[in-house]
């Protein structure tokens, strides 16, 4: 009676035993599956976030670029449902995009390959009659042939206050519209400037890549007795996008305006017509 009680006993213990097993696996098993479910929901709204971004960066570039808005309109409606004129149309899936613009940098950093260039604008384009107010730029770099890379300096500089148009002077340095500074110290300062014109600038590396580069501007032609000046040719845009409890931003740097073609590089810096050989259009 005894040994049939402990066998019926042990038997009980070990079914409980099992269905603890059972139930311990389902619950681990359904908390897997529950937090795989959100997971997933995590991700996909994560995605959506980001197209939102996505969509505030390019219409915001759109506002800029082709609609010439400015950057304090564009700060001054800063999500995506404030303004049809600066936001566009709202987003209708549920998400939100929301934006935030800087106008200046006071340091540009950029790599450039070789025998290729790099522009820098020393103008506001949103006020294009102020001067740049710059009569010096510092520059340092690396580069990957034992320091003789060159960073060819290329500019052409005009009175934004002048009547008459536009009048560009490409005679920089000197006699010369370019200059080549060699990579010989920890920084080299090209103080041809003059505080009263406007410039738009033309880096090409020389030699090998350049990398690393950093470009500041100064008030005074040594930069250590002056004060930074903000470059005001680049932008800053973050932005933003949320939807259901995911939230994703991007940032942009890039150039105000649009970078000018080779074609019309070429036209802005040697002031010779497109037309050769034309009558009444030389290239003196």
């Amino acid at each position: 009676m005894c040994a049939e009680a402990r066998r019926r006993g042990s038997v009980l213990l070990l079914a409980l035993l099992v269905m603890s097993g059972v139930l311990i696996v389902g619950a681990s098993l359904g908390t897997i599956s529950v937090l795989n479910l959100r997971q997933a929901r995590v991700i996909d709204d994560a995605v959506i976030a980001f197209a939102a971004a996505e969509s505030g960066a390019e219409q915001t570039l759109y506002q800029l670029r082709r609609v010439g808005a400015s950057s304090a309109t564009l700060n001054a409606s800063p999500d995506h449902d404030d303004s049809v004129v600066d936001s566009g149309v709202p987003m209708g899936n549920g998400a939100r995009w929301s934006r935030t613009l800087e106008s200046t940098e006071t340091t540009i950093f950029a790599a450039i390959p070789k025998d290729r260039s790099y522009e820098v604008v020393l103008w506001d384009p949103e006020d294009p009659s102020e001067p740049a107010g710059v009569q010096s730029l510092v520059f340092t770099w690396d580069d990957l042939c034992g320091g003789t890379s060159g960073l060819e300096v290329l500019a052409t500089g005009w009175d934004p206050g002048a009547s008459g148009g536009f009048n560009p002077s490409v005679a920089f340095h000197g006699d010369s519209p370019a200059l080549t500074f060699l990579h010989t110290g920890s920084q080299v300062v090209d103080a041809d400037f003059m505080p009263s014109l406007a410039y738009r600038v033309r880096l090409r590396a020389k030699t090998c890549d350049i990398f690393n580069l950093a470009i500041t501007a100064y008030d005074d032609d040594v930069p250590s007795n002056g004060a930074q000046v903000p470059i005001p040719s680049r932008l800053a845009v973050e932005s933003v996008g949320t939807f259901g409890t995911a939230r994703q931003a991007m940032e942009l740097k890039l150039p105000r305006l649009q970078p000018l073609s080779g074609a019309f590089d070429f036209v802005i810096f040697s002031q010779c017509s497109l037309l050769k050989g034309v009558s009444g259009a030389p290239c003196l």
